[in-house]
């Protein structure tokens, strides 16, 4: 059996910026990665966190202006093999609880 490896990649240069931070997450990492780990990464690097008080506070990425709503989707898949860098929003939703 012949086993034919994979060209290797190079990396896919993602940043991810949040308001009000000043500075944006930026880390490279590999095209199979799974979108959600940039998002968990961005979260850790940002402080910040879903979670519930009087409102329900839920973060998700932006990518393109497009809500993504696959987080299992590798970056490759999520926007294309040729395609080296990524830009993400960090954006949090606020759903107001009962009053």
């Amino acid at each position: 059996m012949i086993q034919v490896e994979k060209a290797h990649e190079p990396a896919v240069a993602t940043e991810v910026a949040y308001l009000p931070a000043v500075a944006a997450f930026k880390k490279d990492y590999d095209d199979e990665m799974r979108v959600s780990v940039v998002r968990g990464d961005a979260m850790t690097y940002f402080r910040v966190a879903d979670h519930k008080d009087r409102d329900t506070h839920e973060f998700f990425l932006e990518f393109d202006g497009k809500r993504v709503t696959d987080s299992n989707q590798t970056l490759e898949q999520l926007m294309g093999r040729d395609r080296r860098h990524a830009r993400f929003n960090l954006i949090e939703q606020i759903t107001p609880g009962d009053a």
